[in-house]
């Protein structure tokens, strides 16, 4: 059985937008999905595993 390799970060998204309980309402900030994908995409490019 093989192991499945981690990344040795990870990247909290869940309170990016302005959802229900998005950024707006747990931190007071206002970005949305155009502010935000250049760091996702960021992150991918770097070894960032998607789950």
């Amino acid at each position: 059985m093989s192991e499945k390799k981690m990344p040795k970060i990870a990247l909290g998204a869940w309170s990016w937008g302005s959802g229900a309980v998005g950024g707006d309402q747990v931190f007071g900030n206002h970005l949305e999905k155009e502010d935000l994908q250049p760091i996702f995409d960021a992150a991918m490019q770097n070894g960032l595993i998607g789950g």
